[in-house]
């Protein structure tokens, strides 16, 4: 199948009558719905759900189907994958059928929930009894379709074939479908269940096969071998060979005809650019660069000798001095003296002092002078250097016994340096005198030397080499070149690993069922030392017979150029690395070689993948033994008529491989005849569209009244019985069916094509769509024969007038039910005319006395449209998929009367509308601006002060003098995530990421108090007179005193999620909270996003208001009219509504089509202003109550996520996460109500908030 991308919404669904029945092919790979009599499905997607969040504002979305690749970057899937209804073929998660079908009626065009028309929809063959009553279950009461029928897709499939004449009426179905093959046999045109076998093998097997293969031989391009690209790659190149070894075989001796059928897929590659010679000016330049950091290297080094030598000199002189003072000093009183210079003796001080002058000259890089050779000579003796030495322990102090130590010590160590020195000197005295040796005999004979040389090297390697072959592999066989074989360590163990287990085995048996006494003597812990792996021969260091090759090795190198010296094996990781090779075009190339024709292979092979049943051609023969008639002329009349059908029959050469497998199993010249569908992928839903067309499709079907009234238990007694009967139907149901199709095509020619959709069916030359007509006989219902077609019956397409225009939804984004029909379920009484004229009365009435008599003069935006319900009578639909558009005259306008216009003859024409600038007076840049949907940080005072959040810190920008001020930094550890001022001015509240809301006063820039407990960010805040709230992400609201030392008065509980709104009403009775809650619901208007209505006498919520879909932040109280509350959902939602607090109804609702990010109502007039995120990012102003737009104001280049308004009302400022502030003049002021003119206020000053 294509890739589908972008599915369009049909626009035709109310031109067909309510007993057309609606088709779906409900296939665990594709899913497929259209109408009857079609002759090609409406809709056909990927039948998967993925629910990914929102990068930016963590919400989650529903996608069914294929996802657009564009999506990826506003939405996180790797969380998220795909997930499928089926379960080899049985339909089990049910919640995703669900959301599969919401999508699949929206698609077609139903505008709500109700769908009144018949649905047939395909199952699998022996669907089991809990799957078909739970999908009942969903259409009856989910949806309130009228009648149901279910029908096999294979067999739908058979059927219509075989009025084509590609099948007979007796034969045999194999159906490979995604993950399940169904085999059935056909008898007199109808299934044989019990003859009927399934294999848990498909088409989603082969493209998981072939994804391990190419990922195990191309490791290092996983990341390009997606499942789609895969299964594309399988459609294109596979095939399945007649002979599977002998196609292998071909492969295997790199025959022409192998390198035929590969293929090879060209990943993209772009050649690293080829590097150009240097020319001289740069190769000029470099040495200049270079010996421009060479001299600034050598001015370091300057710099650090002459310091070094400062040091030196200043020791120097600090020594002489103190050896002048001791000079003066008595011998016995010498060591009192020095003990606070730690120095011991008057010798040791002189040692020191020839120590440093010998630092000294080497630093200025003078030769060492006759006398330093002479203070080097006349060392002192060890006596003298190390006094303590000789006196006894008990005539010493502490101080000296340390001191003693580290003179021992000292001495130790200078003996070793002295031996090892020594030691050094006599090797090279040796190692000369053997070279001289070695010479002399080269000189005397070369030949004889050089032969007794590589004689000696060759004993020598090979003794070497053995001794590293035991500790490494214990001394196993070698391969010919004196290397041993893959023998592992875990394989022979070394001598000295033999020698440890013998240990631990002889301590373990020594230890006997006696009274354990191991460790009584001290020779028992020396089995410690014999068992450690430090006694191992792999840590002795160099071994002499090493050293001597080496020497060899070295000398023959010198001697004779031809010489090679052996590799050493206990070291593989000593030989070079290979270089780097730089990637060219054939490393971005797939080959396909075997994999075309070994993955499609498990068809028949099942066990390859670790499936333990029968393949395709032994399932035929299992199938034929299953039949309960048994006969040979039976079984040849089957098998004379084989049928394949389903996505993976399409692969080429799987007629001539299944021919060949049933022929191996099937007696010898049983007539064999294998036959394909027209189309394996629409066919059975070509035919479901046939069979559902019939006029007496309505008596093959359970209707919701027989499932109220019998239960579960019809459906289960509920099956089919396929017939195919030719005759001709009514003429005039035929011509308004084609009057209908021709009426659609010239409405929409982009939907027809003249290739495909030129008649209903897509028949063979010969026969008119008249022709056919598939009959299902209920097993509990009376079969027939024939049926006439009645007007009852009829499934013409009436020629209805297009539907009203309705609210485009977003493609692949599920609807969410906002509202449900209760007369479904009995639950709501008939409106009588009677009653509803009394409603309507007591409603005009009580809108006079309420509102005056010309409150509903206005009409709604858009004009009269509809009959939308009001608050005073809501409408009964509770199960819609849209909320419509109520479209009120005035925000609690109770009356169904409408007007055409919006003034009549005794009321004055409106006012034009007013101009509003379309540009900012002033942009401020504000770095570090967070694009957070739930942060609210910019907030205007009373007092003229325009306070920021930015990053950890707040600024304060004042409005008259355009002058910034740093309010406060919270740390690296910190963040800002709130702002709001006191209705006074003066206070600064601030929420920060940890949970605490701080308290400063604003015109001091002094902190007055920090109050906690949230634990987490405190993203929204609200003072009213005395009291401030604060919302948190861990779902709580508290109420803060600064009058009281405790950190809140009380605590609000209610919402489930992050709280992102808070607004208190202007008398401070109400408190309006928004959140962001049951995001896994969103689509469930149950559990929809809640808007709280909390009052001062409770903490629990007196209103709550799940209309909206996604989550509420934007939240404004109306100053003209109390109990006046608007509010605005997110990206999901994209609705403004508004609402009476008095009693909780819906005042009226308009989609903006983009996320409502903040509202904020006009002090002056009755509009409201409006900032939008994804996907315009601009800002609205709307005319309150009809909702006409005054402006539409953008420059924004991302969401506009800050609003906030000046003390005069005039004037917004937006934030954006385009890191800029803009100031706009939108509102008259309260005196002159005239149009607002760009007066060019603070025009100078700073242009940054910083």
């Amino acid at each position: 199948m294509p890739f589908i991308s972008k599915i369009q919404r049909q626009s035709d669904y109310r031109r067909f009558p309510s007993s057309t029945p609606i088709v779906i092919d409900n296939g665990a790979s594709y899913f497929r719905i259209g109408w009857a009599g079609e002759a090609e499905p409406r809709v056909i997607f990927r039948n998967i759900v993925q629910r990914p969040r929102h990068k930016a504002t963590g919400e989650t979305v529903t996608i069914v189907g294929d996802h657009d690749p564009a999506l990826l970057k506003y939405f996180d899937c790797t969380r998220s994958g795909p997930r499928s209804a089926f379960d080899n073929n049985v339909v089990f998660q049910f919640e995703i059928m669900e959301y599969i079908l919401d999508f699949a009626f929206d698609r077609l065009g139903a505008n709500g929930s109700q769908i009144d028309h018949p649905i047939l929809i395909t199952e699998c063959v022996c669907n089991p009894f809990h799957s078909r009553s739970k999908m009942a279950e969903l259409l009856f009461e989910t949806y309130g379709v009228p009648s149901i029928a279910y029908g096999v897709d294979a067999a739908f499939s058979y059927k219509y074939n075989q009025q084509h004449g590609v099948c007979d009426k007796d034969g045999l179905a194999i159906c490979p479908g995604f993950t399940t093959t169904h085999v059935i046999p056909f008898i007199d045109g109808e299934p044989d269940y019990k003859g009927s076998c399934r294999t848990n093998i498909g088409g989603y097997h082969i493209t998981d096969y072939m994804k391990q293969l190419l990922s195990l031989k191309y490791p290092h391009h996983m990341a390009r071998l997606t499942w789609e690209k895969v299964e594309d790659l399988k459609m294109e190149h596979c095939y399945i060979a007649p002979d599977y070894v002998s196609e292998a075989r071909l492969f295997q001796r790199g025959a022409k005809e192998a390198e035929d059928k590969t293929r090879m897929w060209q990943l993209p590659w772009v050649p690293p650019p080829t590097e150009e010679p240097p020319s001289e000016e740069e190769i000029a330049r470099k040495a200049a660069i270079k010996e421009k950091q060479g001299q600034r290297l050598r001015e370091m080094a300057e710099a650090k000798r002459s310091s070094r030598i400062n040091e030196l000199e200043n020791e120097s002189h600090g020594l002489e001095f103190l050896l002048k003072q001791l000079e003066q000093v008595e011998e016995p009183d010498i060591p009192s003296f020095l003990s606070a210079t730690g120095y011991v003796s008057k010798k040791e001080v002189e040692s020191a002092l020839v120590k440093v002058r010998q630092s000294l000259l080497k630093t200025k890089g003078e030769p060492k002078g006759e006398q330093a050779e002479l203070d080097e000579k006349t060392d002192p003796a060890g006596s003298e250097r190390f006094p303590l030495l000789n006196i006894p322990d008990n005539m010493l102090t502490s101080e000296q016994l340390k001191e003693k130590k580290r003179q021992l010590f000292l001495k130790t160590t200078s003996e070793g340096r002295q031996r090892a020195k020594q030691k050094r000197h006599e090797e090279e005295l040796e190692r000369e005198k053997r070279n001289q040796q070695d010479e002399k005999k080269r000189l005397e004979n070369p030949e004889v030397y050089l032969e007794q040389l590589h004689a000696k090297y060759k004993d020598l390697s090979e003794k070497v080499e053995q001794r590293k072959r035991l500790k490494t592999n214990g001394g196993g066989h070698t391969n010919g070149n004196n290397f041993s074989g893959n023998v592992g360590r875990g394989e022979r163990l070394n001598a000295a690993q033999r020698e440890r287990m013998r240990l631990l085995t002889t301590a373990a048996f020594d230890r006997g069922k006696g009274e354990d006494t191991f460790g009584a003597k001290d020779e028992d812990w020396q089995l410690y030392k014999l068992m450690s792996k430090d006694n191992d021969d792999d840590d002795e260091g160099p071994d002499v017979d090493e050293a001597e090759l080496a020497r060899l090795s070295s000398r023959l190198k010198e001697v004779d150029p031809t010489f090679v010296p052996k590799p050493d094996i206990a070291n593989p990781q000593s030989a070079e690395a290979p270089k780097f090779r730089p990637l060219t075009q054939e490393d971005f190339q797939i080959v396909f070689g075997v994999e075309r024709f070994r993955c499609p292979e498990v068809l028949f092979c099942p066990n390859w993948i670790g499936i333990d049943q029968a393949g395709l051609d032994e399932m035929a023969g299992v199938s034929l033994r299953r039949l309960p008639t048994k006969g040979q002329e039976l079984e040849e009349r089957l098998t004379s008529s084989i049928f394949m059908t389903g996505g993976s029959s399409l692969f080429p050469g799987m007629s001539e491989r299944l021919e060949a497998g049933i022929r191996m199993i099937r007696p010898c010249g049983s007539p064999i005849r294998i036959v394909k569908a027209l189309d394996p992928i629409l066919d059975a839903w070509r035919g479901a569209s046939a069979y559902a067309a019939a006029s007496h499709f309505p008596t093959q079907t359970f209707s919701k009244e027989d499932y109220y009234e019998k239960g579960e238990d019809c459906v289960r007694r509920y099956q089919f019985r396929y017939m195919i009967s030719l005759h001709s139907s009514d003429p005039a149901t035929q011509q308004l069916l084609r009057q209908a199709t021709k009426n659609r095509i010239q409405q929409n020619p982009a939907m027809e094509s003249p290739q495909t959709r030129k008649s209903g069916l897509n028949l063979p030359s010969g026969m008119s769509e008249t022709l056919l007509r598939l009959d299902s006989v209920s097993g509990s219902f009376r079969a027939v024969s024939s049926l006439s077609a009645s007007p009852g019956s009829c499934r013409a397409i009436s020629n209805l007038s297009s539907p009203s225009k309705s609210s485009t939804c977003s493609d692949r984004f599920i609807p969410c039910r906002s509202s449900s029909r209760l007369h479904t379920f009995g639950l709501n009484e008939k409106a009588s005319p009677v009653k509803e004229g009394g409603n309507e009365a007591y409603a005009r009435l009580l809108k006079s006395e309420l509102f005056g008599s010309d409150f509903g003069s206005f009409s709604p935006a858009g004009g009269g449209g509809g009959g939308a319900a009001s608050p005073m009578s809501p409408s009964k639909n509770m199960l819609r998929f849209k909320t419509e558009n109520s479209g009120p005259n005035s925000p609690y306008s109770p009356s169904l009367l409408r007007n055409d216009s919006g003034f009549s003859s005794e009321t004055t024409p409106p006012k034009p509308p007013r101009k509003v600038p379309k540009t900012p007076h002033k942009v401020l840049d504000a770095p570090s601006l967070q694009d957070d949907f739930y942060l609210n940080l910019v907030d205007w005072s009373s007092q003229n002060v325009l306070a920021v959040g930015l990053g950890t810190s707040v600024y304060l920008w004042s409005a008259s003098n355009s002058k910034v001020t740093k309010l406060c930094d919270l740390g690296p550890n910190d963040g800002v995530c709130s702002v709001q001022w006191t209705r006074e001015g003066s206070y600064l509240s601030i929420g920060t990421s940890l949970g605490r809301v701080q308290v400063w006063d604003g015109t001091q820039c002094k902190r007055v108090r920090t109050m906690g407990g949230h634990q987490t960010r405190t993203g929204v805040l609200a003072w009213n007179s005395r009291i401030l709230a604060s919302g948190s992400r861990d779902r709580n609201i508290l109420q803060h005193d600064l009058r009281v030392p405790d950190n809140y008065i009380s605590k609000l509980v209610g919402h489930k999620s992050e709280v992102c709104g808070l607004k208190w009403s202007n008398d401070d009775r109400e408190l309006a909270s928004g959140g962001n809650d049951n995001q896994s619901m969103a689509y469930l208007v149950a559990c929809g996003e809640q808007l709280l209505v909390w009052n001062q006498q409770s903490q629990q919520p007196a209103l709550r208001l799940t209309e909206h879909t996604a989550a509420v932040k934007a939240i404004a109280w109306s100053p003209h009219q109390s109990g006046l509350l608007a509010s605005g959902g997110g990206t999901a939602d994209r609705c403004i509504r508004f609402w009476n607090t008095t009693n909780g109804h819906q005042l009226n609702s308009i989609d903006t089509g983009s996320q409502v990010c903040n509202l904020a109502w006009s002090k002056n007039v009755n509009e409201i202003v409006s900032t939008h995120g994804y996907s315009q990012n601009q800002i609205m102003v709307w005319k309150y109550p009809s909702m006409g737009k005054v402006a539409n104001l953008t420059g924004h280049s991302m969401r506009v996520l800050y609003l906030a308004m000046s003390p005069d009302g005039q004037t917004i400022v937006t934030g954006a996460g385009d890191e800029t502030l803009r100031f706009w003049n939108v509102f008259p002021s309260v005196k002159t109500h005239t149009s607002v003119k760009d007066t060019g206020l603070w025009s100078l000053g700073r242009t940054q908030i910083r």
